[in-house]
């Protein structure tokens, strides 16, 4: 249990350097909850802190964590949204926001969708947005590159509004740059091995495909 705590409390110092610990009853009741992984039972009770006072950074962050790993991606990105919206500077939020999109992206079974094509950019765009403010961070290279490598396999796909060669070829390039980044840093990361030649090998399908 004391492990458990400390990886909790590690977590929320790496993405959320500033948090100041739940001091509300509620909150309070959130951690607990969070820390038997009943993470839409937390969730609730940090909408219940956010609801008694909007301008709680706090409770925006961990609602946004809680509903990121009970799946609600929806809820996740709202919170983020907020949390952004009065501390555009909070990489983790970034962060956070950017993998639920891509998660929820990922759900979406309908490739004409355009809710699809706005979530993957979007998750891009949150990766590029931590990045800017913390250009060393890996793990956000990481998952960019995979944001980037499902974009570029969504835009190959031949159907109409959807397939965009060009877009698909750039998308595969970047998550190639992205994770080619974190291997420098890392050489014995197979699972970054692995996905440079899974980009690679359908960028060259991509590149072979007749427009």
């Amino acid at each position: 249990m004391k492990n458990q705590f400390l990886a909790f409390y590690t977590i929320l110092f790496i993405f959320y350097g500033t948090i100041a610990f739940a001091q509300t009853p509620f909150e309070r009741l959130g951690q607990k909850a969070m820390m038997g992984g009943q993470f839409i039972t937390a969730a609730s009770y940090f909408e219940k802190a956010y609801a008694s006072d909007n301008t709680n950074m706090n409770a925006l962050w961990l609602m946004g964590y809680s509903n990121y790993h009970a799946n609600d991606y929806k809820k996740s990105i709202g919170a983020f949204d907020k949390l952004l919206a009065m501390k555009p500077t909070e990489t983790g939020a970034y962060y956070y926001r950017g993998k639920a999109k891509v998660l929820l992206a990922e759900s979406i079974k309908d490739f004409r969708s355009i809710e699809k094509d706005k979530l993957l950019l979007g998750a891009i765009k949150d990766f590029s947005s931590s990045l800017e403010l913390d250009p060393s961070d890996m793990k956000v290279y990481q998952n960019r590159g995979l944001a980037y490598q499902e974009y570029g396999i969504y835009k190959s796909q031949k159907i109409v509004g959807v397939y965009n060669k060009v877009a698909a070829i750039n998308a595969l390039n970047l998550s190639i740059s992205d994770f080619q980044k974190v291997l420098d840093e890392n050489e014995g990361r197979r699972d970054i091995s692995t996905q440079i030649e899974k980009s690679k090998q359908i960028l060259k399908d991509v590149k072979i495909t007749k427009a």
